[in-house]
Formats: C-alpha cells, sequence, structure tokens
C-alpha cells in the first residue's frame, strides 16, 4: 500500500481516539502509528487530553471525506508517475534514435586527401574533366560531396558515417571514374571555376586548375559515360 502522509494521518486521529472512524481507516492509521514516532507523539497527547466523558457521535461523512481525500491524492501520485515515465521514456527514445542517426546514418565524416589517389585527369571537348579516384583505405564511401568557394575553388568531398562498413566489391565511389561538367556546374552555382580538387579546403588534392594542359580523355572513360 502507498505510504499515507501524515497530514491525512493527523486529520483522522481525533476519530480514531474517539473509536468512531471505520475499521478501514483505523487499519490504516494503526498501519501508519507502528513506524512513524511523529503521529505516535500526538496520539499519546490526544489520549493524555481526552476528557472522560461520554464519546462524540460523529457524523460518518467526516471519514467518508477524509477517505476520498487520500484517495485523490494517491490517484493524482500516479497520474504524476505516469507522465513523467512517459516523458522520460520518450526523451530516452530521441537521444538514442538521434545517436544511431548520427553515428550511422549521416554523413558527417570526410575522407582525408591522403586516402585518395587521383589519376587519368583528362578533359572531353566540351568542358568535362574526367578523373579515377581510388580511396584505398579499405571503408565504403557513401556520398560525393560538391562545393565551391567565394574563390572560384571546386571541392569533391567524399562523406561517410562515424561509424564506417567495410567497402564492397562492387562500390563504385571508393574505385572508379568520375567527371566534372565544369559549363554545368558554373551555370549552376553562378560562379566560375577556376580549380578543382579533391578533398576539402583545409585537406585537399589538386585534380585540374584553369590553364593546366590535360590529354584528351580516353574511349574508356568516356563509354562509361555515354559520352
Amino acid at each position: 500500500m502507498r505510504e499515507v502522509p501524515c497530514e491525512i494521518i493527523e486529520d483522522i486521529l481525533p476519530l480514531y481516539v474517539d473509536d468512531v472512524c471505520s475499521e478501514e481507516s483505523k487499519n490504516m492509521v494503526e498501519e501508519h502509528l507502528s513506524h512513524c514516532e511523529q503521529c505516535q507523539m500526538k496520539w499519546k497527547r490526544m489520549k493524555a487530553d481526552l476528557p472522560i466523558t461520554e464519546k462524540k457521535r460523529v457524523d460518518s461523512t467526516t471519514d467518508d471525506r477524509l477517505i476520498k481525500r487520500m484517495a485523490a491524492t494517491w490517484k493524482q501520485g500516479r497520474k504524476k508517475s505516469f507522465v513523467k515515465g512517459i516523458s522520460i521514456s520518450a526523451l530516452t527514445f530521441a537521444f538514442l534514435f538521434l545517436a544511431y542517426l548520427g553515428l550511422f546514418q549521416w554523413q558527417i565524416t570526410s575522407v582525408p586527401a591522403d586516402k585518395a589517389e587521383i589519376s587519368d585527369v583528362s578533359e572531353t571537348g566540351d568542358g568535362k574533366i574526367m578523373y579515377h579516384l581510388n580511396i584505398d583505405d579499405g571503408y565504403s564511401v557513401n556520398t560525393l560531396k560538391y562545393s565551391l568557394d567565394d574563390n572560384g575553388d571546386f571541392y569533391i568531398t567524399a562523406k561517410r558515417p562515424v561509424v564506417k562498413e567495410k567497402a564492397q566489391p562492387l562500390s563504385t565511389l571508393e574505385k572508379g571514374y568520375d567527371f566534372i561538367d565544369i559549363p554545368e556546374q558554373e551555370n549552376i552555382r553562378s560562379q566560375k571555376i577556376k580549380a578543382i580538387y579533391f578533398g576539402t579546403s583545409d585537406d585537399r588534392t589538386l585534380i585540374w586548375k584553369k590553364g593546366m594542359e590535360l590529354p584528351d580523355a580516353s574511349e574508356e572513360a568516356k563509354e562509361r559515360f555515354g559520352f
């Protein structure tokens, strides 16, 4: 049974001392007095001060009101505990879900430039720069992110989650040909591209810069993209 507050016991004590409370209330008071010294002292003082007169007849509705008050207190406590439990569970679930996304799904880790080998850089007659990318650290790459800064430097950044997965044999982002369509990117971004890098502004490998002489793209490379 839930612990009854001392305030409620104190309200019932006069009825208990007069022996006019219900059997249920009597049992509840005696259970509380068995371990509460403070209420025991108040009960003893009441007994000592009790005049030797005929016991008063108390309206039974007083006892009923006290029982209803206790029931309301218990109900309110259970409701608060339930709401608190639901809130804690929801916050815990949200935290675990965000942690899962952050570790396994969000592409937030950049592959270092020294883990990538750039080779077979060439160009097509319509302004596409082609290259072969080989990321040799043994882990998969989920995304290639393109960005262009105010200086006209175009970055190709390989992204993966914090928790890395082993590279799959048929994966193409870690090993394979790719290209940058310079006229198309300049049109999309309304800015001229002066150089192309793999990596980030703080960690990068040059692929191409304006004025660099490049060989024509091989037929093998062009056939991969249907050029």
